[in-house]
């Protein structure tokens, strides 16, 4: 809407042209940011005894004389921008700098090599390395409680229990850092006071920065008192943090329920009306998608993404729906104003009111294709065999792609992809320097007698070599406590003011790590195609076939047809179902007792992202009959060149897996706009939470609008499409990335 265009122009002129790492485009603040990462350099040059940690005080001493207190005329909103949660740029590179000479001292250089060429040769993906340095959730529950106050009381409590220096440095180091947090947001009170004496601003734009002083004057350091408190606050934690800890911080928080105590004693108090709610939310969503252009062309990896998810829906910590006011509000401001940004994480049931679900199925059905589906009747037990209370459990908030968490309790590390596929690939094309260069010994199929050799040797491979980069994860993984170290953002969570540890290092009351087992449907198919094209019908031995598939099926197409006759994943056979489920129950059992770098337990995901159309493009052909080059398999998908069932045929084949043992498992599925409609999607979407799957990523688009948004692209800037754990306007995706979109299986 046009109300908020001046809104977007200010945050899209100060912030970066950009998503992710660019700078943010403010002189000012660039300037600033320049100036502590060579305030930095100075003090380490002068005192080259600091740790991190001496290091993380130092800079939390020099931080608020340096950062500027900027504010929007157009927004009564008050944070560090240009930040993004870390995602743009801002000194966290300063501390991550420092890591390539910690590493080369602690990790053997061979060890490191293995490191580097199995994530250069795609077998898998940490942002690290050897932990993920990159994804934090924002501890929104315990500021939202007790405010940076009740953390730091807690703090100088703790202080007087401990003799230890190691602990008084870490506690004292926090401590200052919140102080640091206390002085900046006080920065923003004093300019929000002079901001709104301007003769330069609006009677709006003067209420604006008179609701901002006002505000600033007590909160995050206090608890929030109102609802546009504890807005500002979801978005001040989330920036303060990535700034001061040098984190990348993802995820809004709940607000529907976070929040609804606030939003309901406004309106009784006669502070807030409906409208003005609305609009507050309005101007916070405008404020997530205005962080770069949104126009600019998917064409690369990280083209796109900002990482900023909310999470709406789902039940209260009573197991009561939640379908309020502020949920309605978020999805009508994001509606009426064409936002991409942030990513809408419902949570759903099989119990969801279905008002709710309607509309989140006519948005999906008119081609806004914002939304994911989290599926609280799995998610929930899942997190309560992960140790959490039932209340707890139920409020878990949505972050990143396709993850759920209960913040304020955990920071799990789980950028971690391991490619299954890669180490079959691996054991088919032998390749004799590979046992050095990978650290791990591939056997050979051609010699195997039976399927159940084939099987069982792909399984023992896939697990051995996962365990090796496990092992490497939890023995160089607690170097990282060593090069960056989050002491603010620690003491935020429960357990490290307790055990007077930073998270880093353990101190948190849970420390998961999640794998995510990536392309099973190639794994799946390529086994069930040599069972029946070498085992069931003896059309060629096994060598015979591998060779086939070595020659990218050059010759032998009739070959590959016949193993595409093979039953394949999702296709509801009873041999599919039980081949990937007992694969997936052998992995994830085979990490049982293995304690991560922080000494917790190894989660298991089953998601994709870019991966299977990058890796694919790395990776030679497989027995599935899949050509050399092509796309992987998404997810738990079935792979687009195999399946041809239908979506009821889909969803039950995919409920084979009990996903509550698992971390997070997401399901891609495009639905053709011609054979189905809102009502039709909403029984679908509630289908997926009675089959107990846990995530769901739905598109729905016809194909004749597509092609014309090809040729036309002027006329169809408002149809989104969610690509693979984010969503963009179809006409701003590179053509290789509409080609993927339009060749997608429709149900």
């Amino acid at each position: 809407m046009k109300k908020y265009e001046l809104l977007r122009s200010q945050v899209q002129g100060f912030c970066s042209k950009g998503a992710q790492s660019e700078a943010c485009s403010d002189p000012a603040q660039r300037e600033a940011l320049r100036r502590i990462r060579e305030k930095l350099d100075e003090i380490s040059l002068a005192h080259p005894e600091y740790d991190a940690m001496k290091m993380r005080r130092a800079y939390y001493e020099i931080l608020p004389d340096m950062i500027p207190a900027n504010m929007f005329t157009e927004s009564p909103f008050y944070f560090v921008e240009g930040i993004n949660g870390g995602w743009a740029q801002s000194p966290a590179q300063w501390f991550f700098g420092r890591s390539s000479d910690i590493l080369q001292e602690n990790v053997p250089a061979k060890d490191l090599a293995v490191a580097t060429a199995r994530g250069r040769e795609k077998f898998l993906l940490c942002c690290g390395p050897y932990v993920d340095k990159v994804h934090h959730m924002p501890p929104l529950t315990r500021i939202l409680k007790s405010g940076f106050k009740g953390v730091y009381e807690d703090v100088q409590a703790e202080l007087k229990k401990t003799d230890s220096a190691e602990e008084r440095e870490f506690l004292e180091t926090a401590a200052v850092g919140l102080k640091a947090i206390h002085a900046i947001q006080l920065k923003f009170r004093d300019k929000a006071r002079e901001m709104s004496l301007s003769d330069g601003l609006t009677d709006e734009q003067k209420k604006f920065m008179r609701m901002a002083a006002e505000a600033a004057e007590s909160c995050p350091w206090e608890p929030p008192k109102t609802f546009f408190e504890g807005l500002n606050l979801i978005l001040f934690v989330r920036e303060i943090l990535a700034l001061t800890d040098s984190l990348y911080i993802f995820a809004l928080g709940r607000p529907d329920t976070m929040l609804n105590d606030l939003y309901e004693a406004d309106l009784a108090a006669g502070r807030l009306t409906r409208e003005e709610a609305a609009d507050l939310i309005a101007r916070f969503l405008v404020i997530s998608d205005s962080h770069y252009d949104g126009e600019s062309i998917v064409t690369g990896y990280g083209d796109h993404e900002l990482e900023q998810p909310v999470t709406i829906g789902g039940c209260d910590e009573e197991g009561r729906p939640v379908y309020n006011d502020i949920t309605k509000f978020i999805i009508r401001a994001h509606r009426e104003n064409d936002l991409v940004f942030p990513k809408v994480h419902c949570r759903i049931s099989a119990n969801s009111p279905k008002e709710y679900l309607m509309e989140l199925a006519t948005d999906v059905w008119n081609g806004r294709c914002v939304h994911t589906l989290f599926n609280d009747d799995t998610i929930i037990p899942g997190l309560v065999k992960q140790g959490k209370t039932l209340r707890e459990a139920r409020n878990y908030t949505c972050a990143g792609c396709w993850n759920g968490y209960v913040d304020s309790l955990e920071n799990v590390d789980d950028a971690n992809y391991y490619s299954m596929a890669r180490v079959l690939e691996a054991m088919i094309y032998q390749d004799p320097e590979q046992s050095e260069t990978f650290g791990y010994p591939f056997e050979k199929l051609d010699d195997c007698a039976s399927f159940e050799d084939v099987r069982d040797r792909v399984c023992r491979n896939i697990i051995g070599f996962m365990r090796s980069m496990l092992e490497d994860y939890s023995k160089y993984g607690p170097l990282f406590a060593r090069i960056s170290p989050h002491p603010v953002y620690s003491v935020c969570l429960e357990g490290c003011i307790e055990s007077r540890k930073d998270e880093t290092r353990g101190g948190a009351r849970f420390n998961g790590r999640a794998i995510v087992l990536a392309f099973l449907a190639n794994v799946v198919d390529s086994i069930l195609s040599i069972k029946h094209v070498c085992f069931d019908r003896k059309l060629c031995s096994l060598p015979e076939f591998l060779n086939a598939v070595r020659n990218n099926w050059k010759d032998a197409e009739n070959l590959r047809l016949e193993a595409m006759k093979a039953h394949y994943w999702g296709d509801g056979s009873q041999e599919s179902m039980d081949l990937g489920r007992d694969l997936l129950e052998k992995v994830r059992h085979s990490a049982d007792g293995m304690k991560n770098e922080r000494g917790g337990a190894y989660y298991f995901s089953i998601w994709i992202y870019r991966e299977f159309r990058y890796w694919g493009e790395k990776m030679r052909a497989l027995p599935d009959g899949r050509h050399t080059g092509d796309p992987l398999s998404q997810a738990l998908n079935p792979s687009e060149f195999r399946n041809h069932e239908e979506i009821t045929t889909t969803l039950n084949a995919l409920a084979c897996l009990d996903y509550t043992n698992f971390f997070s498992s997401n399901i891609n599925l495009t639905f053709d706009r011609e054979n189905v409609s809102p009502e039709i999607l909403e029984s679908i979407f509630r289908a997926f939470a009675v089959k107990k799957l846990q995530l769901l990523q739905p598109n729905c688009f016809s194909r004749a609008d597509l092609e014309d948004a090809v040729i036309h692209p002027e006329k169809h800037h408002g149809l989104i499409v969610k690509v693979c754990g984010f969503s963009a306007r179809f006409v701003a995706l590179s053509p290789e990335w509409q080609k993927i979109i339009m060749g997608r299986r429709r149900y």
